[in-house]
């Protein structure tokens, strides 16, 4: 599996269950979502997880296990401010995003027809910051990773209960011969002993 340290994750516990289960030594890549289909093509990653299809601009040409879990885009903002409950509610706001990420249509049109401003900043760290600071009015995110987030990291937020997108989260690996098709067949046996579902518990 194509270094980079990666902190404490969904994504790191998942990779290096998959490893340890296909007797792998496990590399953790960075690369922007925008860039994903590129490091398939260019062999720098053997496998993404926490993807689905709609997020690939070619995703017939990977092998896809089936689904891991599901979660959810919501809104953070600040504790003291109301908690939004459509994009109406978030009209003329700076609002942070994940730099290539790809959002829901409706998220994607309010961004682009200029009733909300899209701020791309890396890292979730980054985010939170700035939201707390004042620099962003919100900010969007994924559900699990950022309730973890503020288990370690405890900030004067609040996440909305209305979600924007709600999906099917999977892996992938290039559609290539038997040695990608194994670290698919090693998700299934790990779904099917419940050791999946035992890892995501942990980030409820």
């Amino acid at each position: 599996m194509s270094g980079t340290a990666l902190q404490t994750s969904l994504t790191r516990d998942l990779g290096e269950l998959v490893a340890s289960t296909t007797a792998r030594a496990v590399v953790f890549v960075a690369v922007p979502n925008n860039r994903i289909d590129e490091a398939f093509t260019q062999g720098r990653i053997d496998i993404i997880c926490n993807t689905q299809p709609s997020w690939h601009s070619h995703p017939e040409q990977l092998s896809w296990s089936d689904v891991l879990y599901e979660d959810a885009d919501v809104i953070a903002t600040r504790s003291l401010s109301r908690s939004p409950a459509s994009l109406s509610d978030l009209k003329g706001a700076m609002v942070g995003a994940t730099l290539g990420y790809h959002y829901s249509e409706t998220l994607t049109e309010a961004f682009a027809s200029g009733q909300l401003t899209r701020h791309d900043v890396r890292d979730l760290n980054t985010r939170i910051k700035m939201l707390e600071r004042g620099r962003l009015d919100a900010t969007v995110e994924m559900r699990r990773p950022l309730q973890h987030y503020l288990l370690t990291k405890p900030a004067n937020i609040q996440i909305s209960d209305w979600e924007i997108e709600r999906f099917d989260l999977r892996c992938a690996t290039q559609r290539q011969p038997d040695d990608s098709r194994s670290l698919i067949d090693a998700i299934h046996q790990l779904l099917d002993q419940g050791q999946i579902a035992e890892l995501i518990e942990r980030y409820q």
